[in-house]
């Protein structure tokens, strides 16, 4: 094992000391849609959480819209069973107040921001102080 390691490690080292020699030459930063992501400033920046957070809660609304399916499949082949169809209820129930939940929080981010900023969170931008 402990020649494993130490294999991978020299030839992991060998490969990538070539890209360190050449590192101030060539610009890594990418083009098109994500090149905001290399040099981020302070009105990127906060494109960037605004995206990050419309991102967080499309996917809770999946997560939760995944449990309710879930529920709904747990119903269907709970074959009647009390107990069974019980958990199923609870499940669609808690997915259910999920969405609920997410849905109020994601009004409630826009209200403030919108109240404060006068934006949306899509665009939002985090103020920057100039001194004189």
């Amino acid at each position: 094992m402990k020649k494993l390691i130490a294999t991978t490690a020299a030839f992991s080292s060998y490969l990538l000391s070539p890209a360190l020699a050449f590192a101030d030459t060539v610009d890594t930063c990418p083009t098109g849609d994500f090149a905001g992501l290399c040099k981020l400033t302070s009105s990127n920046f906060g494109n960037v959480v605004g995206n990050v957070i419309t991102l967080l809660f499309i996917l809770a609304v999946l997560i939760a819209l995944g449990f309710l399916i879930w529920g709904g499949i747990k119903w269907i082949l709970s074959g009647g069973d009390k107990t069974n169809v019980e958990a199923a209820r609870n499940t669609i129930v808690a997915a259910v107040v999920g969405l609920v939940i997410v849905f109020l929080a994601y009004f409630i981010l826009n209200l403030v921001v919108g109240f404060f900023l006068g934006k949306t969170i899509t665009t939002f931008t985090l103020p920057t102080l100039k001194l004189q």
